[in-house]
């Protein structure tokens, strides 16, 4: 009986993650149906952020004289207090909305996992000083923290974005490094660290590849959370500033119509509610499914 032994060339890459040859990708989204829902959900609100100018014709910043109106074939979601179509609104401020959420994460993704994979590989005073700096971080809660910053600053898209990135990155940073340290301790890092291959490729060819899975996972959960947050910042007035409408803000300015014309406040939340709630299913369904691979 012999035994198969993995080697590493000297400057090699690290070796292939094991698929198993019965079981491909699709098969394994495919046999998780709350994975199958979430990522349905994902693809069917972009697609609708997408389309929206095809979809809806409507000027989402036209005012008319048919205020409140309720739903009609001319006005499918009806008429905010001051005659605008809600469904142009709505397409426009879910894309506002959803555009700042994927921008945020993507600059915390980029940033977390550059520093998480940092200290996990350099560790030492490193490690330390960047882990005490998260911890502090984390010790405010992220709501406060970004109000404290944008009411000191002022609300603007660019102070948003950094907003989101500041109360989402500690998170992260943590996540990617625990992953990093435990590719780490794998052979194969070690055998490039004896062939003495520069630190920086080491990082980018041996370890990031290997917490690619949790990125994924990260950036799917991230999403949900990212949205959520600027939706309330826009419902206090430090989101996306007018007149360019965004889905809390378009709660905020309709809840005193509630009564009245409650379409105003319930389609926006709607599309809350779905929108986080397909980032949230398809982000915990992606970590079943690479965690079982584990």
């Amino acid at each position: 009986m012999s035994m198969q032994t993995q080697t590493i060339a000297p400057g090699g890459k690290s070796p292939p993650v094991d698929r198993p040859a019965q079981v491909s990708m699709m098969q394994r989204i495919r046999s998780d149906s709350a994975l199958m829902l979430g990522l349905l959900l994902c693809l069917v609100l972009l697609i609708a952020v997408c389309l929206g100018p095809f979809l809806d014709t409507q000027d989402p910043q036209e005012m008319t004289a048919h205020v409140l109106q309720s739903p009609s074939p001319m006005h499918w979601l009806g008429t905010d207090s001051v005659g605008r179509d809600v469904l142009a609104r709505l397409l426009l401020g879910a894309r506002s909305s959803l555009a700042v959420a994927i921008a945020a994460t993507v600059a915390a993704l980029i940033i977390g996992v550059t520093m998480g994979i940092a200290a996990a590989y350099l560790g030492g005073w490193v490690d330390w000083a960047l882990m005490r700096i998260i911890d502090i971080v984390l010790s405010i809660p992220p709501l406060l923290l970004a109000i404290a910053v944008l009411a000191a600053i002022g609300p603007s898209t660019p102070t948003l974005l950094l907003v989101l990135v500041m109360t989402h990155l500690p998170q992260t940073v943590r996540v990617l490094r625990v992953s990093a340290l435990q590719v780490g301790q794998r052979a194969f890092v070690d055998s490039a660290k004896i062939s003495r291959v520069p630190a920086v490729r080491i990082m980018l060819r041996h370890v990031l590849p290997n917490v690619r899975g949790m990125v994924i996972v990260q950036a799917s959960i991230m999403v949900a959370h990212m949205l959520l947050l600027e939706t309330i910042l826009s419902f206090l007035g430090l989101g996306v500033q007018p007149p360019s409408p965004s889905l809390g803000f378009m709660v905020s300015e309709g809840r005193q119509w509630m009564e009245l014309a409650p379409w105003v406040v319930l389609s926006p939340g709607a599309v809350i509610i779905f929108s986080v709630a397909a980032f949230t299913i398809a982000g915990h369904g992606l970590d079943r499914m690479l965690s079982s691979q584990r």
